[in-house]
């Protein structure tokens, strides 16, 4: 106990001589999911996923990390985990893949859309110590698998892609003593595709290096033809956090 009680004294002192500063959190974030996912991108059908697909919110565990260390760039760590389930019977025939799902057809589908984000950012420095900017770029990673089964004939159609995604990051944090309030923005735009997620929370410090936070987030993306893949999906949701800061 005393060795781990000195590892940690040692990382503080370390942070405090050198300026390394270190953030993490964990949280649970409500997920709601709206808009469409078509696959082939040409010929399949643009399912919706509440009304035809029968996918409703849900609700993630998540945890994100930043160190800050000064001249190099930051670093911003992040991983939202996402899944939907549905059951029910379809309304309308729907082309996923290689097969046709006639109307009448007991369905269950399933959509994972797991996020991993690594990023590099700079703080721009703003006097007076309440405002802190925040400009650099992020890469996500998205891990997507789509299926549905024909409950009645035990057949299943499924579909899978992990692609990155560059986009820009902006942050801004607003330092009000024992409170603060935060914004964030990852986003990008080309030929037909967008991304856009963006954050805003507002914290309490209750304790000397201990924050609790809770907010909102949007997120929105837009492919055509991605790996064979035509979505517009929206996903949104009010999110609760507990982090460290140091």
């Amino acid at each position: 106990m005393r060795r781990h009680a000195l590892l940690v004294g040692a990382v503080l002192t370390a942070g405090t001589v050198y300026g390394v500063s270190f953030e993490a959190s964990v949280g649970a974030m409500g997920q709601n999911p709206s808009g469409y996912v078509q696959y082939p991108a040409n010929t399949g059908t643009r399912a919706d996923l509440e009304n035809t697909l029968g996918l409703g919110g849900e609700t993630r565990f998540f945890a994100r990390a930043k160190i800050e260390i000064p001249v190099v760039p930051n670093l911003y760590l992040q991983y939202i985990p996402m899944s939907f389930k549905g059951r029910g019977t379809l309304t309308q025939t729907v082309v996923f893949g290689g097969r046709t799902f006639t109307v009448n057809t007991d369905v269950e589908t399933s959509v994972r859309i797991d996020h991993i984000d690594a990023g590099l950012y700079y703080n721009i420095p703003v006097p007076g110590g309440v405002l802190d900017p925040e400009l650099g770029i992020n890469v996500r990673v998205i891990d997507f698998k789509g299926r549905i089964t024909d409950l009645n004939n035990n057949v299943t159609e499924e579909k899978s892609a992990t692609f990155p995604v560059p986009m820009v990051y902006g942050g801004i944090g607003v330092n009000l003593g024992m409170f603060a309030l935060v914004g964030e923005f990852r986003g990008i735009t080309y030929a037909g595709n967008s991304y856009y997620d963006i954050t805003g929370e507002v914290r309490v410090k209750p304790f000397p290096k201990v924050f609790l936070g809770a907010g909102y987030r949007y997120e929105r993306l837009r492919i055509d033809d991605v790996s064979d893949v035509d979505a517009d999906i929206e996903i949104s949701g009010p999110f609760g956090v507990v982090g460290v800061a140091f």
